[in-house]
């Protein structure tokens, strides 16, 4: 199904690569510098993915995120940072962004994280997610307790040094334990295990 991709971007060079990128997969995108100047364009809600550099002139990613969501408006959103760390991806996540990707982004990653945005939103297979769900829990089953205890710490938000600080170890024992963990959780990068935990945990609360 046709969709339109929105881009609030304010780094033009990077804006213009990603807008020529994402039109080659042919993808209909409307760009944007602001996030003021997406807000008061996005007034029809159409389907489509928001992507939205996070440290925006003006008002933030993070910022205009929580707008959204006070509006009501139920967008996709794949955040996308030059500044990336753990506690804004954290919290970009549980205002419900969909994936969290690092700069310099590499085209095939954009694709795919918009492709797997749109599909998580508008065509959700009930029983392929009912399966993920029981992946995520069998994974989590086979940490450690100090795997499990590293684990929360990062879906809380807590940096490597802080986790070190907490757990009175090493920087270099606690990056051990997240390659561990991100490998028996199958896990692409930081929003990826963010966002299977966070799913997780829904389960377990509902």
């Amino acid at each position: 199904k046709p969709f339109t991709v929105f881009l609030v971007e304010d780094d033009q060079e990077v804006r213009a690569t990603l807008v020529e990128s994402l039109q080659g997969h042919k993808l209909e995108v409307r760009d944007y510098m602001t996030a003021m100047e997406f807000y008061r364009d996005y007034r029809d809600p159409v389907p489509g993915v928001l992507i939205l550099d996070l440290r925006l002139p003006g008002m933030t990613g993070l910022e205009l995120q929580e707008k959204l969501a006070a509006d009501n408006f139920d967008l996709p959103i794949v955040m996308i940072s030059g500044h990336a760390d753990v506690p804004m991806a954290v919290r970009a996540m549980k205002n419900g962004a969909f994936d969290f990707l690092c700069k310099p982004v590499r085209v095939e990653e954009m694709a795919d994280a918009v492709a797997r945005a749109y599909a998580f939103f508008y065509e959700v297979d009930e029983d392929q997610y009912a399966d993920e769900l029981e992946e995520t829990e069998e994974s989590i089953n086979r940490l450690t307790g100090r795997e499990r205890q590293v684990l929360d710490m990062v879906v809380d938000g807590l940096s490597s040094r802080e986790i070190a600080a907490e757990l009175d170890v090493s920087t270099k024992t606690v990056e051990a334990h997240r390659a561990r963990i991100n490998d028996k959780m199958r896990a692409d990068n930081v929003a990826h295990l963010i966002r299977m935990c966070f799913a997780y945990r829904e389960q377990q609360e509902g």
